[in-house]
């Protein structure tokens, strides 16, 4: 016999566990999440842990208003310490830069919930130390963005799943979604057949070949980007650091190890290995930014997926004929900090058939609108 859930998750990656973890909170008895490999095997447990709400739509950033709310209770709702720590995110500028833009990017997030300020040079350098001062025109700050581990997340969704009787499935892939006239969708997988009332596509870039066989198009592509990771060193930089002007992002962790990545043209596809050509581009960018990053030896280096969309923003929500197959994909990027109010709208849909407003505008339609989400420079300068 059929096994039979009131909802069906393909993908134990940030966005499949959350949604879970909301559906179950909120009432829902039967779910299930079906996993081709491993939990957290993706970009799940290959991020730098960044939350912010520094971004430069208004759409966005209203979601991260939701999302950081949501993150600050997270330890206390999963009953498992996150590690999340709240000293912000730090977007330096410098003098061939245009102070204007950065301007604009604070009057967007402070009309939109997100009181980021401008800090000069001094106020820089004293909350990261070692900065490289020449040319230094100040930076856009907001102190309520922040940095968890993503491990110590993917640990808690997994206990609290299984603590309120949800069931994950790993090495299970979902080969095909079948919708049968009675609206009830059917999952094939090589572990049997299951079905299920609601179906959630979160499977990041494998989304567009689930969405596919129910003749929906997800314009989604995979692209690789890569971090290393420092030995480490005492503790002294507290807040996330990014440079539009290189394309770095860094931070260093509670270990005392400097996390970062650097903006670099990479192919579309699903390729894990590490590159040479990155590792050469990193150290160059890393010591005109940190000249003390020169002396600093690399210990780790490892590559991830985005699941990228036109726009650089997610697909959310219902299907257009289809409502009873929702797609959570197409992050970009952003897929960990998104997820608490990913999470919690997606189960409110199921739950009670509306859409939150405040996902509406990341529908499927936006684009066939040709209304779409796109950020004015930091997405598409590869910033985590």
């Amino acid at each position: 016999m059929t096994e039979q859930f009131d909802v069906a998750v393909i993908g134990a990656g940030i966005y499949g566990l959350m949604t879970a973890h909301r559906l179950l909170a909120m009432g829902v008895r039967k779910v299930a999440v079906f996993e081709m490999n491993y939990i957290g095997s993706g970009q799940s447990s290959r991020n730098a842990g960044g939350i912010r709400a520094q971004f430069a739509n208004p759409h966005t950033i209203r979601f991260m208003v939701a999302a950081e709310n949501e993150w600050r209770s997270m330890t206390r709702e999963l009953g498992y310490n996150i590690l999340f720590t709240q000293d912000g995110y730090l977007f330096s500028c410098y003098d061939d830069e245009d102070p204007e833009l950065y301007a604009l990017h604070r009057k967007l997030q402070n009309e939109n919930g997100v009181k980021s300020v401008w800090l000069e040079p001094d106020a820089v350098a004293e909350h990261v130390p070692g900065i490289n001062r020449e040319g230094l025109a100040g930076a856009n700050f907001h102190s309520l963005d922040g940095i968890l581990h993503h491990d110590a997340v993917i640990s808690g969704l997994i206990f609290s799943i299984r603590r309120n009787g949800g069931k994950i499935y790993e090495y299970t892939p979902v080969s095909k979604v079948e919708m049968g006239h009675d609206g009830k969708a059917t999952l094939h997988t090589p572990n049997g057949n299951f079905q299920a009332d609601y179906v959630v596509n979160a499977t990041a870039a494998y989304a567009p070949g689930i969405a596919s066989g129910l003749g929906i198009s997800l314009p989604i592509k995979p692209v690789r980007r890569e971090l290393v990771a420092t030995e480490p060193l005492q503790f002294f930089m507290k807040p996330m650091l990014v440079s539009l002007k290189y394309g770095i992002t860094i931070h260093q962790s509670l270990r005392g190890e400097f996390i970062g990545h650097t903006s670099i043209a990479e192919p579309e596809n699903f390729d894990l290995k590490a590159s040479f050509a990155f590792m050469v581009k990193y150290a160059r960018d890393i010591t005109k930014l940190l000249p003390f990053m020169k002396n600093v030896r690399i210990v780790r280096q490892w590559a991830g997926t985005y699941d990228m969309t036109p726009d650089n923003s997610p697909v959310l929500g219902p299907a257009p004929s289809i409502p009873n197959f929702i797609n959570a994909a197409g992050s970009s990027g952003h897929g960990f900090m998104m997820s608490p109010a990913v999470g919690k709208f997606i189960a409110e849909y199921i739950t009670t058939g509306r859409v939150n407003e405040l996902m509406r505008p990341f529908s499927l339609e936006r684009f066939g609108k040709g209304e779409p989400l796109t950020e004015l420079v930091l997405s598409q300068r590869g910033v985590l």
